[in-house]
């Protein structure tokens, strides 16, 4: 939705002038306010009576009955005074709105001046924690209803789409040189593209705005004419289900002439674009936005991995340890000599690295410094990247399709892949799916985004964000992180945004990278953060283990799956009870050898996920998150 004050004037005008008797304002053919009308009245504020005459709308109305109440409580002066051409509502501000909501409404820090603007704020006391929150006020949230209610119509016409067709494909400050800003603002009102908060640097072509832009690839369209809206849409829906057969020889006609159908009456490429347009505006967005994430040390193990199983070694735990510390050695000799080129090489770890090579002359000493293999490895196995296996006597590692698939991505360019970066392109298939800026300066910094908009990495991790198993894994930084919020929200805005930050900031930011990737808590761009609801049952779950250094692993999960499989549930106990008998076949199930089951199993208990001889509620509230995870990826059925 897009409302200037153009728009808010145009609506006053109509509606002073039925006021005086007049049902409809016509404009004349050279009228310079048509593109204004144009846009309210394929947002449903104002009704078009042919051949060029407008009337408000019910919803016209209601806008104007906001606008004006507002006014009457000093929030903002009267229409006729508001700045030429002030964006009142648009992308932006709409995910502000949003953004504040899911939050109940608490408005962040990035967003605060911008809503206060517009008159949507008020001030809240908390008693208990002496401070004051700016929050949504009544008129915020009445906005943020108008625009979920008010669906705009997709209708585009030969001059707009043969503008289209040269877009730019996005995360750019403008679409085309040839375009202009009254196109612009109609295929904002048309929800077609969205511009990143806070100050709407960059736009992005939202999931619909994608599909349209697909569907009109072809070369030039009359400019009068329609070359997409919905009943041509309907009209392709009815071609895909029933046949052309069901269609005049007008219809078919017309469609290959938009480039829809090809010469046998079959759906094009160009078809099938719009036919997902029509299926983006039949259903509800999703909401959530997923993403992934991966330290540049964890594709390190990866490749370790890969190259020990071409050349048929072990892949044991040790024998892991010994490669990929001469790997991490022989990569931050090579960063010596550099001076920070790039924001990855800036890093208060790399500068600690870089700085203790010299000074520690044991390199097992110099890497477990810095890292950990153990945590590592739960890292990778909480994204299904590798799965254990017996090997002898021993436990080795194999990568998955999925980590052998990122190995060769990242050949020859290792790099990490934050959580904000993915977020800053999956963001736009999701309801009022605005990116933050800083996330897409992450996404440039690691060429997801290029000068093309997204590059073949970008879609390689977005593809993965959505489609990748999440198996559960939590370190006990990240279970503590999960664990205080909300007290940590608002602290810093943008992951590597400052190159002097702390080492403790770094690794605290990326601790908040996994739990995204992962599910548990989302960050939203006005830079607050909240728990999903797998993160809320998450805390609860953990909070027996929180001593643990690994308080979840994959494992412990197969192993609490494996019980409550064999087990008896006593549902008002939110117990499983465990028979003596009963606990080798739970080993069997699980998949393990008879040492690790019983050095799981004493983790489970320490971690009091398991009773004596029960599944205690904590286990079940894990398993839970994990159906919870399953179902929110849709994997269940993938799951090994």
């Amino acid at each position: 939705m897009l409302l200037a004050s153009a728009h808010l004037i145009a609506l006053q005008e109509l509606a002073a002038e039925e006021a005086a008797g007049h049902a409809t304002h016509s404009l004349a053919e050279d009228d310079p306010q048509e593109h204004i009308y144009r846009e309210l009245e394929l947002q449903g504020l104002i009704l078009l009576q042919p051949p060029r005459a407008y009337q408000l709308s019910y919803a016209g109305r209601e806008a104007l009955d906001l606008m004006r109440a507002m006014h009457a409580e000093n929030l903002l002066p009267t229409i006729d005074r508001l700045e030429h051409n002030w964006r009142f509502l648009g992308s932006d501000i709409l995910a502000a709105l949003h953004a504040a909501t899911l939050k109940k409404g608490q408005i962040g820090p990035v967003t605060v001046d911008m809503l206060r603007a517009r008159g949507f704020t008020k001030q809240v006391q908390v008693t208990l924690e002496k401070r004051q929150l700016t929050c949504l006020n009544r008129y915020g949230e009445a906005w943020r209803d108008f625009a979920e209610h008010h669906r705009p119509r997709l209708e585009i016409y030969g001059d707009l789409a043969n503008a289209i067709r040269h877009i730019h494909p996005g995360y750019a400050q403008k679409p085309a040189a040839h375009m202009t800003a009254e196109q612009l603002a109609l295929m904002e009102a048309m929800n077609l593209l969205a511009w990143s908060i806070p100050e709407g640097n960059n736009y992005v072509l939202t999931a619909l705005g994608q599909a349209v832009y697909d569907a009109l690839r072809k070369e030039g369209y009359s400019p009068l004419d329609v070359a997409l809206d919905e009943p041509l849409l309907q009209v392709l829906a009815e071609l895909a289900d029933k046949g052309s057969s069901v269609l005049t020889p007008e219809q078919i006609a017309s469609l290959q002439l938009l480039g829809y159908v090809d010469a046998d009456e079959k759906l094009s490429e160009a078809g099938y674009a719009a036919l997902k347009a029509y299926s983006l505006l039949q259903k509800e967005v999703p909401e959530k936005t997923r993403t992934f994430a991966i330290t540049e040390p964890e594709v390190e193990l990866l490749t370790t991995i890969d190259h020990l199983v071409q050349d048929h070694k072990p892949t044991n735990k040790e024998a892991l340890h010994r490669v990929l510390v001469n790997r991490m050695v022989k990569r931050y000799r090579a960063l010596e000599g550099r001076r920070g080129r790039t924001l990855r090489e800036r890093t208060p770890l790399k500068r600690q690295a870089v700085a203790l090579l010299e000074q520690v002359k044991e390199h097992d000493e110099w890497f477990n410094t810095n890292w950990d293999l153990e945590e590592l490895l739960v890292g990778l196995e909480a994204f299904d990247l590798l799965r254990a296996e017996v090997e002898g006597r021993n436990m080795g590692y194999r990568l998955t399709f999925t980590g052998q698939k990122i190995v060769e991505e990242q050949e020859g360019n290792t790099r990490e892949i934050s959580a904000t970066a993915v977020k800053a392109l999956t963001i736009a298939e999701t309801h009022l799916g605005v990116p933050a800026q800083w996330w897409i300066e992450q996404a440039r910094e690691e060429e997801l985004i290029g000068t093309g908009g997204i590059t073949a990495s970008g879609r390689f991790y977005a593809n993965l964000a959505n489609h990748c198993i999440r198996r559960l894994a939590l370190t006990r930084e990240e279970a503590e992180l999960l664990e205080q919020l909300p007290d940590t929200e608002g602290e810093s805005c943008g992951f590597g945004s400052n190159s002097r930050e702390g080492l403790d900031e770094e690794k605290r930011n990326w601790a908040l990278e996994k739990l995204e990737a992962r599910g548990f808590i989302d960050r939203l761009v006005d830079c607050q953060m909240i728990r999903t609801e797998a993160g809320q049952l998450l805390t609860r779950a953990v909070s027996g283990a929180m001593h643990l250094g690994h308080p979840i692993t994959p494992t412990l999960v197969c192993v609490l799956a494996a019980i409550r499989q064999v087990g008896t549930l006593y549902v008002k106990e939110r117990k499983v009870r465990m028979q003596p008998h009963q606990w080798e076949e739970a080993e069997r199930l699980s998949g393990l050898g008879e040492s690790e089951f019983r050095e799981m199993l004493h983790v489970a208990r320490m971690g009091q996920y398991v009773g004596e001889a029960t599944l205690t509620e904590a286990g079940l509230d894990l398993l839970a998150v994990q159906e919870l995870i399953d179902k929110e990826y849709s994997v269940a059925a993938k799951r090994a």
